[in-house]
C-alpha cells in the first residue's frame, strides 16, 4: 500500500516494489535498531501510516515517517510525530537526530521545521535529489518556541 504506491512512491527515497516494501517492512518488524509506531485511525481501525526511530550510535538517530496518500494535508502526521517524537528524545536521551526527504517534498519539510529541525544540506541520493534535516538537543533548548522544546528540557 504505502512504499508501492505511485503517490508515495514520488516523495520518498524508499521501495519502490511490493517485494521491496515486503523486505523492509521485515527489517522494521525484526530489527532492535529501529523502533517504529503504527499509526491508526480511531475511527475505522485503518492504518494510516507509521513512524520510526532507527538508532545509530550513543544519542544518535534518525526519524521517519510515511503517511497513505489518503491522510495527506489533514495534520495527521505533524500530531502522530508531536506526540512520538519528544517521547523517544526524551525516552532515550536522544542528542542528534536527522532525518532525509525527497527534496521537493514541502509538506515533510514543514512538518521536520516545526518539529525543530533545521536544513543541513542537500544530497544526491540513489533515489534522487533529497534534503537532509538534522535535530539537535542544544539547538532545541535554546529555542525560544515551540512545545518540543520544553519537553526535552530535562536532557
Amino acid at each position: 500500500m504505502l512504499n508501492y504506491c505511485a503517490k508515495n512512491r514520488a516523495l520518498m527515497n524508499g521501495p519502490t516494489t511490493v517485494a521491496a516494501a515486503k523486505q523492509l517492512f521485515q527489517r522494521v518488524l525484526h530489527d532492535s535498531s529501529l523502533y517504529a509506531m503504527a499509526v491508526l485511525d480511531n475511527y475505522n481501525r485503518e492504518y494510516m501510516g507509521h513512524v520510526f526511530i532507527e538508532f545509530e550510535s550513543e544519542g544518535r538517530a534518525e526519524l521517519g515517517f510515511l503517511f497513505d496518500k489518503a491522510y495527506w494535508g489533514q495534520g495527521f502526521a505533524s500530531e502522530a510525530l508531536n506526540a512520538f517524537f519528544p517521547n523517544m528524545c526524551q525516552r532515550f536521551g536522544l542528542q542528534r537526530v536527522v532525518a532525509t526527504i525527497k527534496a521537493q517534498h514541502e509538506a515533510a519539510r514543514t512538518i521536520l521545521q516545526k518539529l525543530g529541525f533545521i536544513h543541513a544540506m542537500d544530497v544526491d541520493e540513489f533515489y534522487g535529489p533529497c534534503s537532509q534535516f538534522v535535530w539537535t538537543a542544544e539547538a532545541d533548548r535554546l529555542s525560544p518556541s515551540g512545545a518540543v522544546a520544553e519537553q526535552n528540557l530535562p536532557f
